[in-house]
């Protein structure tokens, strides 16, 4: 009888499933430890664009995925949650857009220095940054988010939990200063990666109390991103605009962001990109991914990412049934 599927070796196998968890949890592989410094000052750093001149202005049409289950992106696993909400939040330290994310970089925290044992990370954090609503960000809104985020309150279920297992205490010894304790030392790289997860998303100290701790029913709760929402409607679009005081001066470039849900390799998807009513689509079909190609002024391109597409079978009906 034929078999349709490839000789893995055990190291092989291993090697794919440690990846695939990595992808769950929001990790990239690739990063070295020696490429994260112990002591990084970026009290000055800001990010931009690599093009010497950017142009500002303009409203991108955006077709991706958008019908979530719920909105609390620190519950979530899909980009029908990350292809959306993500404009809206920031992160402690983030991975590098610039060069997909092989190297970590300052996001609301500046700057860090980790202990030479291992268990201690302190982050310096921005002043100045405001949320939303214009409330300043401060180490209690990071130690609040992370607090959830490694000790989830009951009903709140959190894919990313197990990353700070080892995580014994976070504390605040100023108000821009967050201090996470280890009981024992991880790769750094493994713990700085977790930190740069962009799930991880930091959130206010207060929306997360006004909310009992859970934002599943919450559509719009304040982030410090580049972009605030302005209009949802319900698997049709939602409407984004420029946060103004963004703390990244310069940023964004956009004035606005529409994202229109389509379903990835959907014809429709591919139709709306072709017709002109989309700028920028997500996860075409190969068909539409061709003729994209074949147009003049757009294009296409493949790329390797952190995200599983899975067909579950439904093992209760015929012929899936038979052992």
């Amino acid at each position: 009888m034929p078999h349709w599927y490839p000789d893995f070796t055990r190291r092989q196998f291993i090697g794919s499933a440690a990846a695939a968890a990595a992808g769950l949890y929001g990790l990239s592989a690739g990063v070295s430890e020696a490429a994260i410094p112990y002591e990084y000052d970026g009290s000055a750093f800001k990010l931009a664009a690599p093009e010497p001149n950017p142009k500002s202005g303009g409203v991108m049409r955006y077709g991706v995925l958008n019908a979530p289950a719920h909105f609390d992106v620190h519950q979530s696993g899909t980009v029908s949650n990350m292809g959306t909400q993500g404009s809206m939040y920031d992160n402690l330290i983030r991975r590098n857009p610039i060069d997909s994310g092989q190297t970590i970089i300052p996001d609301l925290a500046h700057s860090w220095e980790i202990a030479k044992d291992g268990k201690t990370y302190t982050f310096h954090l921005r002043k100045g940054v405001v949320f939303h609503d214009g409330a300043e960000l401060t180490s209690a809104d990071v130690k609040a988010t992370f607090d959830r985020i490694r000790t989830p309150p009951k009903g709140v279920s959190i894919p990313r939990t197990p990353l700070f297992s080892t995580v014994s205490d976070i504390t605040t010894p100023d108000k821009y200063t967050v201090q996470f304790k280890l009981s024992e030392s991880r790769p750094v790289s493994f713990m700085m990666g977790a930190f740069a997860s962009g799930w991880n998303i930091i959130v206010r100290k207060k929306t997360l109390e006004d909310n009992n701790y859970s934002l599943r029913d919450i559509k719009d709760y304040p982030g410090t991103g580049p972009f605030r929402s302005v209009k949802r409607v319900d698997k049709e679009v939602w409407v984004m605009e420029k946060h103004k005081d963004y703390w990244n001066e310069g940023l964004p470039y956009l004035d606005g962001v529409e994202f229109y849900h389509l379903a990835p390799f959907s014809p429709e998807l591919g139709r709306a990109l072709l017709g002109g009513n989309l700028d920028y689509a997500r996860l075409l079909d190969p068909v539409s991914a061709k003729k994209v190609k074949e147009t003049d002024g757009m294009d296409s391109t493949a790329y390797f990412q952190s995200v599983i597409q899975a067909v579950w079978i439904n093992n209760g009906k015929k012929p899936f049934d038979d052992p």
